[in-house]
């Protein structure tokens, strides 16, 4: 079960605390802002991303490489022409991740793999709906969505794993994170596709059907939250 709530840090422009069944993460947006000279674009706006782990003070080369993924993708997302020579900032925090625990990742490459990705995937559903917060003009809208390929083929969402013994035991022959943009609340594009380990053409076609659907049932209730949202924050009165 998913858990979101928006506005959660006053003196920024948009934020929100993004909760799954494994994870937790808090993200703002401040912007636009005037950007230091080395950063300013003649026609379009800079964008940064920041992530701080859950332990450490960081980031570290695995939170540079989500930086830059976050970046790329944000920059095919918001309308970057509506604020040239400015900076749109994006923070994230990594409140908890299942493998936070000393010894949890029990020296197998390839939990590690896992954990980065679950944070990965909660910072962009997180920081979609910061933007939204801020006020931030989008072209278009995204949902994250992460999925796993075990020894026997099964198909599995890991935000919906909720134990640490549950992922452990998963036997991941693949992981797959996928995010999509909605256009006119239909899925229009694929913006990014992130996969490790082995898997062949038959999975990938799998993995997208599942996150296909995934993305229509969940899009649906941040759909009703923005409209929430909007409503609440936009009342004229005659």
């Amino acid at each position: 079960m998913v858990s979101i709530k928006y506005s959660v840090l006053k003196n920024l422009d948009g934020s929100c605390e993004y909760t799954t069944a494994n994870s937790k993460v808090i993200t703002g947006v401040s912007g636009p802002l005037e950007p230091k000279q080395r950063h300013r674009l003649p026609l379009q706006s800079a964008i940064e991303v920041f992530i701080k782990p859950s332990h450490g003070v960081g980031p570290s080369t695995r939170e540079v490489l989500m930086q830059d993924k976050l970046a790329t993708a944000l920059q095919s997302i918001i309308v970057t022409e509506k604020y040239p020579r400015e900076l749109i900032q994006v923070n994230a925090q990594i409140l908890s991740n299942p493998f936070d625990s000393f010894g949890s990742l029990q020296n197998d490459p390839f939990n590690e793999i896992v954990s980065s990705m679950i944070d990965l995937n909660s910072c962009f559903n997180s920081i979609f709906l910061s933007l939204i917060d801020a006020n931030i003009a989008l072209k278009s809208c995204y949902f994250s969505n992460l999925f796993t390929i075990n020894d026997k083929n099964q198909v599995i969402n890991i935000t919906n794993v909720e134990s640490l013994e549950s992922l452990q035991s998963l036997s991941h022959k693949s992981i797959h994170l996928l995010v999509f943009e909605i256009e006119e609340n239909k899925i229009s594009n694929i913006l990014l596709m992130d996969s490790k380990g082995t898997f062949h053409d038959d999975d990938i076609i799998k993995v997208i059907d599942a996150a296909q659907a995934n993305t229509e049932l969940e899009f649906k209730n941040i759909r009703s939250l923005i409209k929430e949202k909007v409503k609440d924050d936009y009342i004229w009165k005659v």
